[in-house]
C-alpha cells in the first residue's frame, strides 16, 4: 500500500513539529538545571566563606567550636588554625570529658549540664578546670540547645568554648593585688593624673583620721600636706617620686610622713593614674632626733660631747664669728680614780662638769672631749677676759679634798686658752693651740690657765717628735745606762746605782727630768726599767769576772712597773739569766705607788722580798712622804731626798730636821742613803748623824760602766 506524498508531508512536518517541541523543552530544561546548579555553587561558596569567616572569628576570639549529639553521647570541638589553615578536631564521649573535669569543678559542671538537658534553660555557660596532657587548664564553655525530643529532652546543643587560663591567673593577681592594696598597713592610694584621689585603704584613713572613704575620694592629694608637695613636673619627667614631708589629719595633728609615687599607663596608654604609697615616720623622726641628741651628748656628765662641740666650733668658723676656745684638762684625777674608785672618779667628772656649766654655759658652749678634759666655746669673748674666769674656776675644782686609803687628794686642772680668728682660723689647729697651751700650764706647775703664745705648737710638735724619737730608742735598746758610787763615811766604795741616760740623733742629751715624766706618761718606763735590770745584772756579772767580786746595784722602778702583777717574775727571770742572785740587786721605789694602790703595793714589795731583793724608798723627805709607809712595811734601805740634805752646814735648823730624821730611821733599823752630797763641808754633819752611805757629786757623778771601773781599780767592797 503506498502512502500518499501529501500525507507523508504532513507526518514529517508532524514530526519536525514535534522535535523542535522537545528541543526548546531540553533546551530549556538545560537552562534551567545550569541555573539551579550555579545558584547551588555560589550558595555553597557562601557557605564556605561563611564558615571559614566563622572559624576565623573565633580564632581571633580564641573560641573553639563544639557540639554534643544525645544519640551519640559524642562531645566534638573544632579550633581552628591560622598558621596552618586548617581545623583541629577532638572528639570524645561526655563522660570522658567529665573524667578530665577538676574534681571541685565536676559537681558545678554536671548541674549546670543537667538542667540544660532536662529543664527548661536553653542556655548554658560554667567555667571549670579541664585536665588537658599534663596539667589543668581553665576552660570557659557556652551552648545553646538546638533540638529537642518530645518529651523535652535535649537533643543537640553547640556553642563556644575558650582557654581563660591566662585570663584567671590575671583576675586572681588582680584580686591578691586589691586585697593587698586593702590590707596592707601601709597607706596606698591610686590618683589620677591630676592628684586627685580615686582609691585609698583603710590604713591612709586612719593616717588621715577619716572615718568614712568618702571624706577622701575626690580631694585633691596635695591639700593633705602642710610642708612640701608633689612636684608634677619632677613626677612627669621621671615617672617616679620620693620624699619626706608633713600632713594635717582631718583632727589637726602634724605627722612626718615619706611619700613614693608611680606613674602607670594602661596597656594602650590611653589612661594614666598614680599609686601613692605613704609611710608614717613620726616615731622614725622622734627616735632621730633622740638619737642624734645621744650622739651629741656625753652619757656621764650630760654636757656636749666632742662631735656636739666640733659642730660648735664650726658653725662659729663657719659664720666668721670670733670666740675663745677653752681646753680643760683634770690635774690628779687618775690618783683619785685609783684609789677612791671609779665611781668616784665618774662623781668627780659630773662635778667638774656642772662647775664649767655655771661658770661658761649661760655665754657658750661646753663639752666633754674624752676622758678627764672638757672643752668651753665662748663666742665674743676675748681669750684675756676668760682667763681670770678660768682661774676661778680652778679653785672651785680645787675646794674639795677626797679621802682615800688615808691620803688626801685633791682635784685641779691647767687650762688652754686660744682664740679665733687671732691664733688660727683653722678649727684643728686652733684645738691643737689651745691643747699646746693647756700642756704649757702643767709645764708651768699645773693648776694654772695659759693664753697660747706663737711657737708653742711648734714646741708641742717638737715633743711630739721627742716621744717618737723615744720609743724607737727603747724598743732598739739604745738607753745608756751609767753608774753612780755610793760611800761610807771613809770614802770607801760599797755600791752604786743604775741611772738611764739618753743621748738622741734628734736632740741631743736629754735630761732623765724630761724623758722620764714622757716615759712614764707614754707607757714605756716599764721597758725601760727592765732593761736597766738587765744592765746592772750584766755589770755585776763582768765585775765578778773581771774583779773576782762585785758591789750591789739599785735600779730605779716606776710605780706602773712596780704594780704589774709579772714584774717579781721577769725580775727574778733577768737574774737568773744572768747568774746574778737578787740580793745584789737593790730596787728603789717612790712613795707614788702606794698613792696608786697600797695594798697592791705592799703584795708586790713582799713578792719582791721573798725572791730576795733589797728595797728601797726613794726620795723620802719629798712629796707627801707619809710616815705610815714605813710603818706599814720594812724597806732595808730609805735614801734621804737632797732637798733635806742642802743647807745643813748652814742651817741649824735644817741641821736639826736632818738628825732627827736619821735617828727616827736607825731606830727602825732601817739602812740610810744620803743623796745630793756635793760639798766636803757635808761631811762632818754626816758623821755627825751616823749616815752609813753617801752619794753625790763630791764623790763621782754618773758615768758609763767603764769608766767608772777605771776610776776603781782596786777589789770592790760590799
Amino acid at each position: 500500500m503506498s502512502i500518499d506524498p501529501a500525507e507523508k508531508k504532513d507526518q514529517i512536518e508532524l514530526l519536525e513539529r514535534r522535535l523542535s517541541r522537545e528541543r526548546r523543552a531540553r533546551k530549556q530544561a538545560e537552562k534551567l538545571l545550569n541555573e539551579k546548579t550555579a545558584r547551588s555553587y555560589a550558595e555553597l561558596q557562601e557557605s564556605q566563606h561563611a564558615q571559614k569567616d566563622l572559624e576565623l572569628a573565633l580564632w581571633a576570639s580564641q573560641e573553639s567550636f563544639w557540639s554534643w549529639e544525645a544519640k551519640t553521647d559524642v562531645v566534638e570541638i573544632r579550633s581552628f588554625s591560622l598558621q596552618s589553615e586548617s581545623v583541629f578536631t577532638w572528639v570524645g564521649t561526655l563522660i570522658h570529658m567529665m573524667s578530665r573535669v577538676h574534681e571541685d569543678d565536676l559537681e558545678g559542671l554536671q548541674f549546670h549540664w543537667a538542667m540544660a538537658l532536662h529543664g527548661n534553660r536553653e542556655r548554658i555557660e560554667f567555667s571549670f578546670r579541664l585536665k588537658l596532657e599534663d596539667d589543668y587548664q581553665w576552660v570557659r564553655l557556652r551552648g545553646r540547645v538546638l533540638r529537642r525530643g518530645s518529651s523535652g529532652e535535649a537533643l543537640q546543643i553547640v556553642g563556644t568554648t575558650k582557654d581563660i587560663t591566662q585570663q584567671r591567673m590575671a583576675e586572681q593577681s588582680f584580686h591578691l593585688m586589691a586585697s593587698a592594696f586593702a590590707s596592707s598597713r601601709e597607706p596606698m592610694l591610686v590618683l589620677s593624673p591630676e592628684l586627685v584621689i580615686t582609691e585609698c585603704n583603710n590604713a591612709y584613713l586612719q593616717l588621715v583620721g577619716a572615718p568614712l572613704k568618702e571624706q577622701c575620694i575626690g580631694k585633691d592629694f596635695n591639700s593633705i600636706f602642710v610642708g612640701d608637695k608633689v612636684d608634677v613636673q619632677a613626677l612627669a619627667i621621671d615617672k617616679q617620686l620620693r620624699f619626706e614631708t608633713r600632713i594635717q589629719s582631718l583632727k589637726g595633728e602634724i605627722k612626718a610622713v615619706d611619700i613614693s609615687l608611680a606613674l602607670f599607663e594602661t596597656h594602650q596608654q590611653t589612661s594614666s593614674y598614680l599609686i601613692a604609697t605613704m609611710r608614717d615616720i613620726s616615731d622614725r623622726q622622734r627616735n632621730e632626733a633622740k638619737l642624734r641628741q645621744l650622739a651629741l651628748r656625753d652619757e656621764l656628765t650630760g654636757l656636749s660631747n666632742r662631735n656636739a662641740l666640733r659642730e660648735a666650733i664650726a658653725d662659729f668658723v663657719l659664720a666668721k664669728r670670733q670666740f675663745t676656745l677653752v681646753f680643760v684638762d683634770l690635774d690628779g684625777f687618775k690618783a683619785i680614780n685609783d684609789n677612791a674608785g671609779h665611781e668616784r672618779g665618774d662623781e668627780e667628772l659630773q662635778r667638774v662638769g656642772a662647775l664649767l656649766t655655771g661658770m661658761f654655759g649661760p655665754t657658750g658652749d661646753v663639752g666633754r672631749w674624752g676622758g678627764d678634759e672638757f672643752i668651753a666655746v665662748l663666742p665674743d669673748q676675748t681669750a684675756q677676759s676668760v682667763a681670770e674666769k678660768s682661774q676661778t674656776l680652778i679653785k672651785q675644782i680645787e675646794e674639795d679634798e677626797i679621802f682615800a686609803k688615808g691620803t688626801g687628794l685633791r682635784l685641779s686642772a691647767s687650762i688652754g686658752l686660744a682664740e679665733f680668728p687671732e691664733h688660727s682660723n683653722n678649727i684643728e689647729s686652733l684645738i691643737q693651740c689651745a691643747d699646746a697651751a693647756m700642756y704649757r700650764a702643767k709645764e708651768l706647775g699645773k693648776g694654772q690657765a695659759f693664753i697660747y703664745e706663737t711657737g708653742l705648737y711648734e714646741s708641742m710638735t717638737q715633743q711630739v717628735s721627742m716621744v717618737n724619737d723615744l720609743r724607737r730608742t727603747v724598743e732598739n735598746h739604745l738607753l745608756d745606762f751609767y753608774i753612780q758610787g755610793k760611800y761610807d763615811l771613809k770614802g770607801e766604795l760599797k755600791g752604786g746605782e743604775i741611772l738611764c741616760r739618753w743621748i738622741s740623733g734628734l736632740h741631743g742629751a736629754v735630761s732623765p727630768s724630761v724623758f722620764i715624766p714622757i716615759a712614764e706618761e707614754h707607757k714605756m718606763d716599764s721597758a725601760i726599767g727592765l732593761q736597766a735590770l738587765e744592765a746592772a745584772c750584766d755589770y755585776i756579772s763582768i765585775m765578778e769576772s773581771q774583779q773576782g767580786n762585785a758591789i750591789p746595784l739599785s735600779v730605779n722602778i716606776s710605780a706602773n712597773q712596780m704594780l704589774d702583777p709579772q714584774f717579781p717574775e721577769q725580775a727574778t727571770a733577768i737574774c737568773l739569766a744572768s747568774h746574778v742572785s737578787p740580793e745584789y740587786i737593790e730596787l728603789e721605789l717612790t712613795e707614788s705607788v702606794f698613792i696608786r694602790d697600797e695594798e697592791a703595793a705592799l703584795r708586790a714589795l713582799n713578792a719582791l722580798r721573798d725572791k730576795g731583793f733589797r728595797l728601797s724608798l726613794d726620795d723620802f723627805g719629798s712629796g707627801f712622804s707619809s710616815l705610815s709607809y714605813l710603818r706599814s712595811f720594812q724597806f732595808e734601805v730609805v735614801k734621804i731626798d737632797k732637798s733635806l740634805v742642802f743647807g745643813i752646814h748652814e742651817n741649824s735648823k735644817a741641821n736639826a730636821l736632818f738628825n732627827g730624821l736619821i735617828a727616827m730611821l736607825k731606830s727602825l733599823q732601817i739602812d740610810v742613803v744620803a743623796e745630793g752630797i756635793e760639798l766636803e763641808s757635808y761631811l762632818p754633819f754626816m758623821e755627825m748623824a751616823d749616815v752609813q752611805l753617801m752619794q753625790g757629786f763630791y764623790f763621782d757623778k754618773p758615768m758609763p760602766y767603764d769608766q767608772f771601773i777605771a776610776k776603781h781599780t782596786f777589789k770592790f767592797g760590799r
